[in-house]
C-alpha cells in the first residue's frame, strides 16, 4: 500500500489516531457506529462508556487534524471498524477525501475505493453505466475470462464432512457457499442473516420448497468450525448435503444455482456464467446482473422455483468486464493513475462519486 500510495503523493503514517475534545454534531452518531461494527464489543457496559468515549475523543481529534489541511487525503485498510472508522468518517465530515484499502476477491488484486470497501464501496447500483462504459471501452467482451481462469478455492483445513452417494453432483442443485462466523460482511451487511448460524436455519427451513429432484449442497468455509452436519442431522430435511470435500469451484461449475448471504463465491460465480442470488447486502446485487432473496421468503420463493433467477448477458459482461479491467488494479501494476482518478471525482460515466453517492449513515 505505502508503494501504491507513494506514487501519487506524500505519504504520512499515523501510528496513533490523535484525541480532541470538541463535541461536534456527529460526534455521538459515528461513535457508536464505530462501536457496532467493531470485530470486539465491549463485554461489560462500563467497558462500553469506557470505549464510546474513545471513540468520540477520537473522532473528534481527527476532524480537527483534517479540518487543519483540506488538502489531505485519509486512507485505510478496509476502514469499516472501531478506531479506524472514526477516523474515516471525521475525514469525509471534515470535507476531505478519502481511500479505503483492501485485498480484492482475486489473485493478485486489490480495493482501493474512495468511499468504502465492499458494500459501501462507490459503485454504482444501476447495470446502465457498466453497459455504457463497455460500449465506449470493450473491445474484446470476452477479455474477463483471463481473470476467470485464475479464480481457485482457498487453502482449507480439514473439516468434519457429510457425502450422499444418493444427492450427487450429476443431479440438480442449488449451491450455498458459507462465510467465516463474525466476518463483518455478514455483521455489518448480513440483513436478515447476521450470522452463518441463521442463514443455515433459513435455508434449511426453506429447503422443503425445493422441485422434486432437486437438492441444495453446503460448503462451510475452510476457517470455520463445522457445524452445519449436525445441523443437518437435527432438522431431518433428506434434500441436504453438506460438502466441504469437492473444490469449491467444481461445485460452482455444476450448481444450477448460488445462493449466498454476500460471499465473494457469488462474485466469483458470476465469473462462470452462473445465476446468483444473495440474501444480504452486496455491491454486485443489482437488478439484471445478480438477483437479491433478502428475506425467507424470498428464499422459500427461489428455492420452489431456482431456474426462475436470471441475468442479462450483456449487463452481466459489461459488470464483470468493469470489475476486471478498473474496478481491482493488480497489486504488481502501478495505481498512481488508479488512485488519482479515484479521488479526483466522477467521471463520464458517474463513477467514483464519493462524496454524493450515498449516505454513510445508512450502510450500517
Amino acid at each position: 500500500m505505502q508503494m501504491m500510495l507513494s506514487a501519487a503523493g506524500v505519504v504520512k503514517f499515523i501510528n496513533a489516531v490523535p484525541l480532541g475534545f470538541i463535541h461536534y454534531a456527529e460526534s455521538d452518531t459515528r461513535a457508536a457506529l464505530a462501536l457496532a461494527t467493531a470485530t470486539k464489543q465491549p463485554r461489560s457496559a462500563i467497558a462500553r462508556r469506557a470505549k464510546l468515549w474513545l471513540l468520540r475523543r477520537q473522532y473528534a481529534g481527527s476532524r480537527a487534524y483534517f479540518a487543519r489541511d483540506p488538502n489531505l487525503v485519509a486512507v485505510a485498510w478496509n476502514g469499516l471498524n472501531g478506531t479506524r472508522r472514526v477516523f474515516m468518517d471525521a475525514a469525509k465530515d471534515a470535507g476531505n477525501k478519502t481511500l479505503f484499502f483492501e485485498l480484492a476477491p482475486f489473485a493478485n488484486r486489490i480495493t482501493i475505493d474512495p468511499r468504502g470497501v465492499n458494500f459501501a464501496n462507490s459503485l454504482p447500483r444501476d447495470q446502465a453505466p457498466y453497459v455504457t462504459w463497455a460500449s465506449k471501452h470493450v473491445k474484446d467482451p470476452e477479455h474477463w475470462h483471463k481473470l476467470r481462469d485464475t479464480i481457485t478455492q482457498r487453502k482449507s483445513r480439514a473439516v468434519a464432512d457429510r457425502t450422499d452417494a444418493n444427492l450427487p453432483l450429476t443431479a440438480p442443485f442449488i449451491f450455498v457457499p458459507l462465510q467465516v462466523p463474525g466476518d463483518s460482511q455478514l455483521r455489518i451487511y448480513g440483513g436478515a442473516f447476521k450470522t452463518v448460524e441463521l442463514f443455515v436455519d433459513a435455508i434449511l427451513e426453506a429447503s422443503v420448497h425445493c422441485p422434486k429432484g432437486w437438492h441444495i449442497r453446503i460448503k462451510e468455509h475452510p476457517s470455520a468450525a463445522p457445524f452445519v452436519r449436525d445441523a443437518i442431522d437435527k432438522s431431518g430435511v433428506s434434500n441436504v448435503v453438506l460438502d466441504n470435500t469437492t473444490d469449491t469451484f467444481e461445485q460452482v461449475k455444476k450448481a444450477k444455482l448460488i445462493l449466498t448471504v454476500n460471499s465473494s463465491v457469488g462474485l466469483e460465480a458470476m465469473f462462470f456464467d452462473k445465476p446468483v442470488a444473495a440474501c444480504g447486502d452486496c455491491f454486485w446485487a443489482i437488478d439484471g446482473i445478480a438477483a437479491k432473496a433478502t428475506t425467507l421468503k424470498d428464499i422459500e420463493r427461489i428455492m420452489a422455483d431456482p431456474e426462475s433467477v436470471t441475468y442479462d448477458t450483456a449487463a452481466r459482461h459489461a459488470f464483470l468486464n468493469y470489475v476486471d479491467k478498473c474496478y481491482y488494479p493488480e497489486l504488481s501494476a502501478p495505481a498512481n493513475a488508479a488512485i488519482i482518478e479515484r479521488i479526483s471525482g466522477p467521471d463520464d460515466n458517474g463513477f467514483w462519486d464519493a462524496q454524493t453517492a450515498r449516505n454513510a449513515d445508512d450502510l450500517v
